[in-house]
């Protein structure tokens, strides 16, 4: 079993694939396009329907990317686990979750290529130089469906041979494919004793639904939310409207609220 609950290999596969296959489509942009096409083609046999749906993609795109949705909500995931400014005295580990880095690229390049969630990479090594002593893993595997064989882990090696912490033994859990995986199979690794601190470091709007992932799993975290797309203010005003990064904080938005549910009807929250 991979989690001790009766889920095995072959149902975590098909996890995994489903979850992909699914977000291909379900994102926002995506949903509103594939709805305009289908109206479209719907307009040759049932030319009603087919214009309403076209109508409606056509209305809800720009008003999505004009409008602060996504940002709104990513606020408020975000706001779950505000920054705390006060540290405990010890910490006997810190976790960062897999995503800095495009392991396919790093390969293809040579270079280590990271994406729009490196900061929680320096957070962890900033988080790392102030406690010494603590055991340092990074938990993520081959997560890019296209690319099973690649494993993110091989970028973050290279990373942090360059950075602060390259005297410092990191653990690298490799198999983990999603954030169920990374909790599990990290403490399959790790095996942390009752009373240890432990430290998780994700992007904050990815806290709420890792935090719920590792209680599950009995494995209690103190939550080090970095990577923030906001200040958390719900600011109408803040910046011009930006359609694509409206629709970019949409599309992190919905997948965290679509993460949730989906997590919580298969128990792994």
């Amino acid at each position: 079993p991979l989690d001790g609950k009766g889920q095995s290999a072959n149902y975590s596969q098909m996890f995994f694939t489903l979850s992909k296959l699914f977000w291909a489509v379900a994102q926002p942009l995506n949903a509103l396009c594939l709805l305009g096409l289908a109206g479209f083609g719907l307009r040759f046999k049932w030319p009603r329907a087919g214009q309403r749906l076209v109508n409606t993609a056509f209305v809800m795109i720009p008003l999505l990317g004009l409008l602060p949705v996504g940002p709104f909500a990513l606020t408020w995931l975000e706001n779950r686990y505000p920054i705390s400014n006060q540290l405990p005295k010890n910490i006997d580990g810190i976790i960062l979750l897999g995503g800095p880095f495009e392991g396919y690229l790093s390969q293809k390049t040579g270079h280590i290529v990271s994406n729009d969630q490196a900061d929680r990479a320096l957070c962890f090594v900033e988080l790392a130089q102030k406690y010494p002593d603590a055991k340092l893993v990074f938990t993520g595997g081959a997560g890019d469906i296209m690319n099973p064989e690649i494993s993110e882990s091989h970028a973050a090696k290279k990373f942090f041979a360059l950075s602060a912490i390259k005297n410092r033994k990191i653990i690298f859990e490799e198999k983990s494919r999603n954030t169920f995986e990374n909790a599990v199979f990290s403490k399959e690794m790790v095996k942390p004793k009752a009373g240890e601190v432990w430290a998780l470091v994700t992007t904050a709007y990815h806290m709420p639904r890792s935090m719920a992932i590792f209680e599950k799993q009995d494995w209690p975290m103190m939550a080090y939310p970095c990577d923030h797309r906001g200040d958390g203010a719900y600011n109408l005003f803040t910046r011009f409207p930006n359609i694509a990064d409206n629709f970019g904080k949409l599309n992190a938005a919905v997948k965290e609220f679509i993460g949730l549910f989906i997590y919580a009807i298969t128990g792994k929250i």
